[in-house]
């Protein structure tokens, strides 16, 4: 006998197994777009630390393996869904891909972030919100893009960087905040990421 999704009034045959949780295709886009949403504003708000890190590891392995599940199921997905669940399994995995490469560190370094673009080039001097190994937050006043390539030039040392702006969101201040994932691998910020996240603050 099929299974029927577990959420209060719902009359729909269940797909996937969250947790102990069966869910239909509708429930489980849902559930996975808030977990999504969540643990997005977690990363930007450096309010995900260590401690909860495999918590959401966790979770976002659950949404890539029930948009996976949902995808190979002997039943189709409506267009719509299909949709919707390749863009859960997308967010998912470049989330994981982020949680899993490097700790976040709140420091404000002076920085200079240009864009090249031929429709509206711009550069404005700012600071670091958090750190990565791999790239930085920052909050900019021009009209940062996603996709945008930058070149990023710290203000203390002279070095720079390219990198690619990942995501934007915009604040009530209409200041926009970015975050920026560095092209290569060097270490920008000197930092020795295998030490505490308390030691690295120093930088």
């Amino acid at each position: 006998m099929a299974e029927r999704c577990t959420e209060q009034g719902c009359t729909e045959s269940a797909i996937v197994l969250i947790g102990e949780n069966w869910l239909c295709n509708q429930h489980f886009i849902e559930r996975s777009y808030r977990q999504l949403e969540e643990i997005s504003a977690e990363m930007r708000e450096a309010s995900l630390q260590e401690s909860n890190a495999e918590e959401s590891a966790r979770r976002l392995e659950e949404c890539m393996r029930g948009a996976a599940d949902i995808a190979c199921s002997p039943v189709p997905p409506s267009n719509l869904e299909r949709a919707r669940v390749i863009d859960v399994l997308l967010w998912a995995s470049e989330l994981h891909g982020r949680l899993r490469r490097s700790p976040r560190v709140a420091a404000r370094i002076p920085i200079l972030l240009r864009s090249e673009a031929l429709d509206r080039p711009w550069e404005e001097k700012t600071q670091t919100m958090l750190l990565s190994r791999h790239g930085m937050n920052v909050s900019c006043r021009s009209e940062i893009r996603q996709g945008d390539a930058l070149t990023c030039v710290r203000l203390d040392t002279g070095q720079r960087v390219e990198g690619r702006v990942v995501w934007t969101q915009r604040r009530a201040s209409g200041e926009i905040e970015a975050g920026v994932e560095f092209s290569g691998e060097g270490n920008f910020w000197g930092i020795a990421w295998s030490e505490s996240r308390e030691e690295a603050r120093s930088v």
